[in-house]
């Protein structure tokens, strides 16, 4: 689309509050953008910027050391997230009639699937930890935390904000229609979004750790984006905008054969993907990263199904070799588990084509991950290993209507069972330490379903 001229803008929240806090301060940080006549809305252009400042539960400047890389000590948040680790939940509403547009929950756990596509390098460096607190080891990111004086602004971010309106809409919106745009913002909490690298702790580093008083401040916030000026009548034409949705539907796993069904009820589905997470190890657990998207404990073998019938798969996929059929003495560090068809059809719906560019659902990733149970550490979070079903088929805007399908999965793994060679807190040769029990896990399958969607601006009503 042709325009007339362009114009940046810079935008403070409407509360004029300087600093936000998720525990003992304002945890809500809500920018207005407003219809300016002749100009649409680019967003790929909006950035949110600030400064981060983490403080001990000690209300000391958190001040990593020089050795803090290696360390393994102190706090840190998941790696692949960086900054987004802070925000809970995004609220898009139009000022015309407070109508809600967009609300993207899970916000946390869905950037970091979705960032399942980069490659360990592009974490360092580029596009995707442009100003993201990012890194490929969790000990690095820590030093994107720490501030040399308790005056400091802190560490300087800038993010594009991860909802389907604001990131894949590739569509300029039209602000006259919308009446403009209110942005909200919802901080998570300390011990949501970090944790403890180490959780033998002694008194030399208590400091450092995440406790009652950790918490994090974000100052100097702002919201940077851009108007496209055009003609009325090129204005006028735009009367829609489409983009993709993503809905959670949450269960649990809670036996070693589980069936679980849902029912989307959209009619432009694009993919299904499963994420687990074992219940008593990522639930406020200040010493595990609550952001792991690490595959069900001992997965065997799942099998997907429409109302019944078996599709778009008519055979299972079994996990060969599990990780309880992997001997007992061997190297907790190389531990590699699954199913290469498996991983094809994950990286396949991540990306929505294959082969893919990059990918962090890997053998060594996933080695990393099943090394931090052994350990009882968190030494690394780049793990992506999930379920996924691509819907469109790698064909370019296709989809499938599914309004009033039942779509199942069932799960054959090692919850609740007594399979050998499982992490149980025990000491495990390789470490000195104990290990985490995951052994009697429950797990929550939180299911992320990303669809079509339409926001008619005459009626303000958005059609999925």
């Amino acid at each position: 689309m042709p325009f007339l001229y362009k114009k940046f803008f810079e935008n403070v929240p409407v509360n004029n509050i300087t600093e936000f806090k998720a525990s003992s301060g304002v945890n809500q940080i809500q920018f207005l953008i407003p219809a300016v006549a002749g100009a649409t809305l680019s967003t790929q252009d909006l950035m949110l910027s600030g400064n981060l400042q983490v403080n001990s539960a000690t209300g000391a400047a958190v001040t990593p050391t020089g050795d803090a890389i290696t360390a393994g000590d102190g706090i840190s948040f998941d790696s692949v997230l960086g900054i987004h680790n802070l925000i809970d939940r995004v609220d898009i509403l139009s000022s015309r009639g407070n109508t809600l547009i967009e609300q993207r929950l899970n916000y946390q756990l869905i950037s970091k699937y979705q960032r399942g596509v980069q490659a360990e390098s592009n974490l360092n460096v580029g596009r995707f930890n442009n100003q993201q607190c990012c890194s490929s080891s969790v000990q690095q990111c820590r030093n994107f935390a720490g501030r040399p004086a308790f005056g400091n602004d802190g560490q300087d971010f800038a993010i594009q904000l991860n909802t389907g309106l604001l990131k894949n809409n590739n569509q300029q919106l039209n602000l006259q229609a919308l009446g403009g745009l209110v942005v909200t913002i919802y901080l998570s909490q300390p011990i949501n979004a970090f944790f403890n690298i180490d959780s033998v702790r002694g008194a030399a580093n208590a400091n450092d750790v995440i406790a009652s008083q950790f918490n994090y401040t974000l100052k100097n916030v702002k919201l940077f984006g851009r108007y496209n000026y055009a003609t009325e009548d090129m204005i006028a034409r735009l009367s829609n905008v489409t983009y993709r949705k993503t809905s959670n539907m949450l269960s649990v796993l809670q036996s070693s054969n589980d069936n679980l069904t849902n029912m989307p009820q959209v009619s432009a589905l694009h993919k299904m993907v499963y994420v687990y997470q074992p219940n008593k190890q990522t639930s406020n657990n200040a010493d595990v990263n609550n952001m792991a998207v690490n595959m069900v404990t001992d997965l065997d073998k799942y099998l997907l199904s429409m109302n019944g019938v078996r599709t778009p798969l008519d055979y299972a996929i079994d996990i060969k070799p599990r990780l309880s059929e992997l001997p007992a003495d061997s190297s907790a560090t190389s531990r590699v588990t699954g199913n290469a068809e498996q991983q094809y059809l994950a990286i396949s719906a991540l990306n929505d084509q294959f082969p893919p560019t990059h990918s962090l659902s890997n053998a060594k990733n996933q080695a990393e991950a099943l090394a931090n149970d052994y350990s009882n550490k968190v030494e690394s979070t780049l793990n992506v290993d999930v379920i996924g079903m691509n819907y469109s088929f790698n064909f370019a805007g296709y989809n499938v209507a599914v309004p009033n399908d039942l779509m199942s999965i069932n799960v054959e793994s090692g919850i609740l069972t007594s399979n050998q060679n499982l992490p149980d807190g025990s000491t495990i040769q390789d470490f000195p330490n104990n290990s985490r029990n995951i052994k009697d896990q429950v797990s929550t399958q939180n299911l992320f379903i990303e669809y079509g969607a339409n926001l008619n601006y005459a009626n303000m009503q958005t059609g999925s």
